[in-house]
């Protein structure tokens, strides 16, 4: 991945080789994001830098019998063994971490300690094809899509293994975890040392949707680079869409209807099928309606300009905005969040939505 190739954030394209350039790029680096706005691909593009042959070219004499070392360029060649390499994931000094579960096609064996390093193939797959991926994307890639995936101790042994070896081909050996709000509490206490002072040569990127989840000894060790949202022209660009899925687009319009015609016995498919989802569908569902329902809320209060409608989304959007009560927005939005954290605690998912449904009925 090139800088160049990078989608959005232009300006944190030029700070990321000026900060190597500079020698001010800290060991670790934690990029946060609240959507799928391109942390994973700045963190493939600057480990690919870092150890680009280009940049790294050892120092030549000068006309004068001294040694200039090599200044490294705006972003890296693409060109070189090393660049190669990091275009198709397989660098040997490219390390990847991600929340992961008992999956289908696991044996017996690898089933009851799941590691990244099992489901590599799929996950190379979907970065490759897909670097603006959601959490629930990467679940359904690797073969557990109700499932909510984790970082447990067995992983962390594993990256201690890894970066205990010297680099192979290039400077930096580089670990990018992605979403490591998902470690277990073990997970975090035994990578604190290591990420606290790593061997030398080791660069740790962290790509996290939640930052506020993570160990705050380990965001303390990390320099925070936060990600500004993409326009809607980057969005499509980016490959990415108002809803992850039509089907939570289906079954919130059909929750607002039936909410405004106060049919209480039509709610009960609705939270059924909401509470057979697995737990990342559920939070991405729940996280849809939000931005569905500020929308409503904007058009209601004459700022459709500020909506960003887009498609089939619009009608029914404006629709929703003349029949819902004003008081409505306030108490759908408390209860969204209620059920998210419903979600994260692991609450029983049928009480949940049929919490969150019957609220909105009696709200709307």
């Amino acid at each position: 991945m090139l800088f160049e190739e990078i989608i959005g954030n232009d300006e944190l394209k030029r700070l990321l080789p000026q900060m190597v350039r500079e020698g001010r790029l800290p060991h670790a680096v934690l990029f946060t994001e609240e959507g799928c706005w391109g942390a994973m691909a700045f963190a493939l593009a600057l480990a690919q830098y870092v150890n680009c042959e280009r940049n790294t070219a050892p120092a030549t004499p000068s006309m004068f019998g001294d040694a200039e070392p090599a200044t490294p360029a705006e972003d890296s060649c693409g060109t070189c063994d090393s660049c190669h390499k990091y275009g198709k994931l397989i660098h040997p000094d490219l390390h990847f971490v991600f929340p992961v579960s008992a999956g289908k096609g696991l044996s017996d064996s690898e089933k009851k300690a799941p590691i990244s390093d099992y489901f590599l193939p799929a996950w190379r797959e979907l970065v490759l094809r897909k670097p603006y991926f959601s959490e629930q994307e990467l679940y359904d890639a690797i073969g557990i899509e109700n499932k909510s995936g984790v970082i447990t101790v067995n992983e962390a042994k594993r990256i201690l293994e890894k970066l205990s070896l010297r680099a192979f081909e290039g400077e930096y050996k580089t670990m990018i975890i992605y979403l490591p709000e998902k470690m277990n509490l073990d997970a975090a206490n035994k990578l604190l040392k290591l990420i606290e002072e790593p061997p030398a040569g080791t660069l740790f990127l962290l790509v996290s949707h939640n930052p506020e989840r993570i160990l705050q000894t380990i965001r303390s060790r990390c320099q925070r680079i936060q990600l500004k949202p993409l326009s809607r022209e980057e969005r499509r660009a980016a490959g990415l869409t108002a809803a992850p899925n039509p089907e939570f687009a289906e079954i919130l319009q059909r929750l607002l209807a039936v909410s405004l015609d106060k049919k209480l016995i039509d709610t009960f498919p609705l939270w059924e099928s909401l509470s057979e989802m697995g737990r990342e569908r559920q939070r991405d569902w729940c996280l849809y309606a939000e931005q569905y329902i500020r929308k409503i809320y904007l058009v209601a209060s004459s700022l459709e300009a500020l909506a960003d409608l887009e498609g089939d989304e619009a009608d029914p959007i404006r629709d929703f905005a003349r029949r819902l009560s004003p008081a409505f927005y306030e108490k759908a939005f408390k209860a969204l969040e209620s059920a998210l954290s419903s979600i994260d605690s692991n609450v029983n998912a049928k009480l949940t939505f049929c919490n969150l449904s019957n609220i909105f009925l009696l709200s709307a």
